[in-house]
């Protein structure tokens, strides 16, 4: 049953939910089935959990609530698979011990350098196909033909944002083998070609964290962070260079600071209950382009508070672990790849998204270690 559910976990990617909400819905309840019959099977010990019983019961009181008084009731109890599958992989995951946990974080990192090398298969050879399909069926709008023109790679995602959050999320699992750190090149490249600004952004200062908590001072952790600065100016100029107003990084830049003003009337309106899972809509976007206003916005205060609630008290305890264990480099590095998912979502809109989001709940649900 544990290699069933990382068989799962894996294949998410690859499950669009906006492209394909069919199978999106049959994996879920498969997902949740299982973990269901996971707990009903083991019976965890919930003592493990302790420090967390309290925020996971906050956090789903707060969707439940939030859901019943939405402005659309229905839509909003069809959202809330994504953040049940969240909470019962937090209850399951902090349970793995010895090797199948090291299965689980490979795995991880296996399934990205997979969906890395299918990125750079897009680029050097699927945009061509992607071309003459667009040929043949004579689509003219400039929207498509632009986006086809930069050759920033998506794939399996839907957006090369969504890609380059994901990679950017299990890149740093890498560090954790020393051995190979060629792992990280197919990576690096793909994430590259994603052309993703806020993506090398969000790696940079996750980068940091991994730097002040790392003991000692090492010239190649210097020159990792130095590397993924010039990254940042790289990527904004070749952005800029397109010629295309609507392309460039500052045009990005000041659509986003939209959407947030937008959104921030409607959690005006809205500040307590917000107007329910899945019914946040702007006038030009389907998403706020910062996940924790746009959390706000649709589930409302409490549930907000629930969820960083829930995140600082993992943060804090992983924290105060690697502070304890100089040689726990395994949860410095799962808390580099939390941060750097949160940094991503500040301008970003992946938390919304389970082909990526639900990974992201499996590296929280990973960081509690159990007691031995």
């Amino acid at each position: 049953m544990q290699y069933l559910l990382l068989a799962l976990l894996l294949i998410r990617p690859f499950i669009s939910s906006l492209a394909y909400p069919w199978a999106n819905s049959v994996y879920s309840f498969a997902l949740i089935a299982l973990l269901l019959l996971w707990i009903i099977r083991n019976n965890p010990p919930f003592e493990r959990f302790k420090g967390l019983f309290f925020p996971l019961i906050s956090f789903f009181l707060a969707l439940a609530i939030s859901s019943y008084f939405s402005i659309n009731r229905v839509k909003s109890a069809s959202e809330l698979y994504k953040y049940l599958s969240a909470i019962l992989l937090i209850l399951i995951l902090p349970g793995l011990t010895g090797k199948t946990r090291k299965n689980y974080i490979a795995g991880i990192l296996t399934c990205g350098i997979v969906i890395s090398i299918a990125a750079l298969y897009q680029y050097f050879i699927g945009f061509s196909h992607l071309r003459n399909f667009i040929n043949t069926q004579k689509i003219t709008d400039p929207f498509v033909l632009d986006y086809l023109r930069q050759k920033r790679v998506f794939f399996p995602f839907v957006t090369p944002g969504l890609l380059a959050g994901y990679l950017a999320m299990v890149g740093p699992l890498v560090l954790l083998y020393k051995k190979r750190v060629w792992l990280s090149i197919p990576i690096l490249c793909a994430l590259f070609l994603t052309k993703s600004l806020g993506a090398f952004i969000s790696l940079f200062l996750a980068g940091l964290v991994y730097a002040s908590l790392r003991k000692g001072f090492k010239k190649t952790r210097a020159i990792l962070l130095l590397g993924l600065a010039l990254f940042i100016p790289l990527v904004f100029f070749m952005r800029d260079a397109s010629g295309k107003g609507h392309l460039s990084p500052l045009f990005s830049i000041f659509m986003r600071i939209n959407y947030w003003r937008d959104t921030v009337g409607i959690i005006k309106m809205h500040p307590f209950l917000g107007v329910g899972l899945g019914n946040f809509n702007l006038a030009y976007s389907r998403y706020a382009h910062n996940s924790f206003l746009q959390f706000w916005a649709e589930a409302g205060l409490f549930a907000i508070t629930s969820l960083f609630w829930l995140i600082h008290r993992i943060m804090i305890n992983s924290i105060n672990q690697v502070k304890n264990l100089s040689d726990d480099k395994e949860t410095l590095v799962l808390l580099t790849c939390l941060a750097t998912f949160i940094f991503q979502n500040l301008w970003d809109f992946s938390f919304f998204l389970p082909e990526v989001s639900l990974i992201w709940w499996a590296i929280l649900g990973l960081l509690p270690k159990p007691k031995t």
